[in-house]
C-alpha cells in the first residue's frame, strides 16, 4: 500500500540549489531524496574524540596545578615553622597537650 505524500516547497537562492544539487549528485540521491534524508537523519553525531582529548588533558594540567600549589603551602609552612624555631613534638607530648 503507497503512502500518501504531501508537497512542500522551500525557498532557496540559485546558490543555495546549486549546492544542494551538487551534493545530491555525489551521493547518488536526487535533490528531493538528499533534503528529504537530511531532514530527517536527526543531528549529526558529533566528533567527541578531540573534545574528549582536550578534557584529559585539562584534567592532567589542573592535577598538576593543585600539585604545585600543594607543594608551595606545604614549603611555606614548613619554613614558617623552621622560623618560629619552635620544635617537633614527641607522640606523647602532643597527646598530653591535647589533653588525651
Amino acid at each position: 500500500m503507497a503512502t500518501a505524500t504531501i508537497p512542500t516547497s522551500i525557498r532557496l537562492s540559485p546558490a543555495e540549489k546549486k549546492r544542494i544539487a551538487a551534493f545530491a549528485r555525489k551521493r547518488g540521491l536526487s535533490p528531493a531524496a538528499y533534503i528529504k534524508r537530511a531532514a530527517l537523519a536527526g543531528p549529526v553525531p558529533a566528533d567527541l574524540s578531540r573534545l574528549d582529548r582536550l578534557e584529559k588533558i585539562t584534567a592532567a594540567m589542573l592535577a598538576t596545578i593543585e600539585d604545585e600549589i600543594d607543594a608551595r603551602v606545604g614549603d611555606a609552612a614548613w619554613e614558617r615553622h623552621l622560623q618560629s624555631g619552635a620544635g617537633s613534638l614527641k607522640p606523647e607530648e602532643a597527646w598530653r597537650e591535647l589533653g588525651v
